[in-house]
């Protein structure tokens, strides 16, 4: 396993992790913080790190709110020295009830020198 993959995985699970403790702006960070990200999902698509975060603090405005976030990886590859694609099946469960989920698709670039999430799809 390469050392992007490894470091991307890492990533993930920082942000999964962050998200788990109720710190939604710190699991935000694994984000790219651009007006160029791009978000994508059953709804349609958003473009910018900031209207993507306004819409988790909408939807998830308390810890008791966010729930368990889970995942299991189902593809990963490294697609340029600086680019990771990661597809995995999450979810996220609420007082022990599925609360969402589906599966995600995940660009990662390594940009000033960290990994962050550039697109993802979640459906």
């Amino acid at each position: 396993m390469t050392d992007a993959i490894t470091e991307v995985k890492e990533a993930l699970d920082g942000q999964v992790d962050a998200w788990n403790r109720g710190e939604l702006e710190k699991a935000m960070t694994y984000y790219w913080n651009s007006p160029d990200m791009l978000w994508i999902s059953r709804n349609g698509t958003e473009t910018g790190y900031q209207e993507v975060l306004d819409g988790f603090q909408k939807d998830f405005t308390n810890r008791s709110k966010m729930g368990v976030y889970t995942y299991e990886p189902l593809h990963i590859e490294q697609v340029s020295a600086e680019a990771v694609y990661y597809v995995y099946h999450w979810k996220i469960d609420l007082q022990g009830k599925k609360l969402m989920g589906g599966v995600s698709s995940q660009l990662w670039k390594k940009l000033d020198g960290r990994w962050v999430i550039t697109t993802e799809h979640a459906s």
